[in-house]
């Protein structure tokens, strides 16, 4: 009878041990309870490191960000930017942190007007905003258009960026 009140111990000790570590790994988001803890693509996780590595701290206007959502108080927005001319332009992308998250502002000239595209690290573009030179910002209403512009825009950075 000894013999099988101790193998009956192991067995409920072993199982609450099991049972514990379970609920732990659950919780920590192992494997049973894995949550992403990053929303980034691959081609995202690298334009970000490139952005962090090579870019440049830089200080954008608020006006434009701010129809997108993105605010500082009115203040100018910190930003860490890389640019680079392309056959039709001036082409800028910048990682905003400012919201405690990676979001990336793609921008280019076109005549006297910019064009800007608020986007997550996915890719998914969130907001478009024309921005004239001697006018004041406005939201892209023809999403065509804006969806067209924005994955020129992403096409033309997804050719130079390293590790591709």
């Amino acid at each position: 009878m000894s013999a099988f009140v101790t193998s009956r111990r192991t067995l409920v000790a072993a199982a609450s041990v099991l049972a514990a570590s379970l609920a732990i790994s659950a919780c920590s988001g192992g494997p049973l309870g894995r949550q992403p803890r990053h929303t980034l693509s691959p081609r995202g996780d690298r334009l970000v490191r490139w952005l962090q590595v090579d870019g440049r701290d830089n200080m954008m206007a608020p006006e434009a960000l701010a129809l997108m959502g993105i605010t500082n108080e009115g203040r100018d927005i910190p930003v860490r930017q890389i640019g680079e001319d392309g056959a039709d332009g001036r082409y800028v992308v910048s990682l905003v942190n400012i919201r405690k998250i990676h979001e990336l502002v793609f921008h280019r000239r076109q005549g006297d007007v910019l064009i800007l595209h608020l986007s997550d690290t996915k890719f998914a573009r969130l907001a478009s905003v024309r921005y004239p030179r001697n006018g004041k910002p406005s939201p892209i209403i023809d999403t065509a258009f804006a969806e067209s512009d924005f994955q020129q825009q992403i096409a033309f950075w997804f050719k130079r960026m390293p590790g591709r």
